[in-house]
C-alpha cells in the first residue's frame, strides 16, 4: 500500500482512518526499513538523539526507531496518529500536521520520511516546501531521510492489471492508472471479512508522482549538502528505472 497523501488531497486523506486498522499488515514488518534508516542516520550524524517521523502514519517504524531515538511523529491522518499512539511510549509528542507547511516550535537531529510519502506531493514545488519544513526543522549538522518510488516504477505499475494479496481472511486489491504518464491514481481496495462471513469494502483512492533523480537532487540543494541517492542495498541509484530510492543528505547553513 502507498503513503499517505499530502494537503490538497485532505478529504482522500480522511478515508484513510478507516484503512488505519490493517495498514500494518498490509506494508509488512517495518523492522528492516527502521533497520535500514537507522543506519543512514548513524553514518552520516553518529550523535543525533531526537527525531521526526513524518507521514508517520500508524507509527510501525516510528517505534522502533524509538529504541535509538527520543521520537516524535506528523501525520495528516486522525485516524493513523490514533494507531501510532497505541505504539509509541507515553508522552512521544504527535503532530496533526501538512507535511508541506508544519511549524512546530521544535527542532530534531534528524527528519525521516518513509513508505514513500513523499510521492503523494504532486508538484515538485511542493516536494521543494517539504524539503523546506524539514530544513527549518533540522538542528545543525541534522540529517534528512526519505525514500521515493521512481519514475519508472509507477509506470511499471500502472501496466499491471491489478495486483490482488491475501492477509489473514480478508483480500487487498490495488489498481495504478495514468491519464497522463506523470500522476497516478492508486485505487486500493480492501474486502474485510465480517462475522456473519460476508465481506464489507473499504476503498481509498491516493495520488503519486516521482520526478527524475537529478530533479530531486537539484531540489534538494537549495537546503541541502552531502546529497546521497541509494538503493535498498546501499549501493549508490541514479536510475529512475529503479524500483525505489533512498535519499539522505546533511542540512545546510
Amino acid at each position: 500500500m502507498p503513503g499517505r497523501p499530502g494537503r490538497r488531497r485532505n478529504v482522500l486523506m480522511a478515508t484513510y482512518d478507516s484503512l488505519a486498522s490493517h495498514y500494518d499488515v498490509v506494508t509488512g514488518d517495518p523492522a528492516a526499513e527502521a533497520g535500514f534508516i537507522h543506519g543512514l542516520i548513524e553514518h552520516r550524524h553518529g550523535q543525533a538523539a531526537t527525531l521526526l517521523d513524518v507521514a508517520c502514519g500508524t507509527g510501525g517504524i516510528t517505534a522502533l526507531l524509538a529504541d535509538a531515538y527520543q521520537v516524535s511523529g506528523l501525520d495528516l491522518s486522525p485516524g493513523m496518529l490514533a494507531a501510532a499512539r497505541e505504539k509509541l511510549p507515553a508522552g512521544t509528542p504527535l503532530y496533526l500536521a501538512d507535511m508541506t507547511g508544519f511549524r512546530l516550535g521544535a527542532s530534531f537531529d534528524a527528519v525521516v520520511c518513509a513508505y514513500q510519502g513523499v510521492n503523494h506531493l504532486l508538484s515538485l514545488s511542493a516536494w521543494k516546501r517539504f524539503f523546506r519544513c524539514a530544513h527549518d526543522h533540522l538542528n545543525p549538522g541534522g540529517v534528512l531521510v526519505f525514500d521515493i518510488a521512481t519514475v519508472g516504477y509507477l509506470a511499471r505499475m500502472a501496466s499491471v492489471p491489478r495486483i490482488v494479496e491475501q492477509f489473514a481472511d480478508n483480500y487487498l486489491q490495488m489498481r495504478v492508472r495514468t491519464a497522463d504518464g506523470a500522476v497516478f491514481r492508486w485505487q486500493i481496495e480492501v474486502f474485510e471479512l465480517q462475522p456473519d462471513r460476508r465481506y464489507r469494502l473499504l476503498s481509498q483512492t491516493v495520488e503519486m508522482r516521482s520526478f527524475p533523480v537529478e530533479a530531486i537532487r537539484q531540489a534538494l540543494r537549495p537546503e541541502f549538502t552531502g546529497i546521497r541517492a541509494i538503493d535498498p542495498d546501499g549501493h549508490p541509484a541514479d536510475h529512475d528505472n529503479q524500483e525505489r530510492i533512498w535519499f539522505v543528505c546533511s542540512r545546510s547553513g
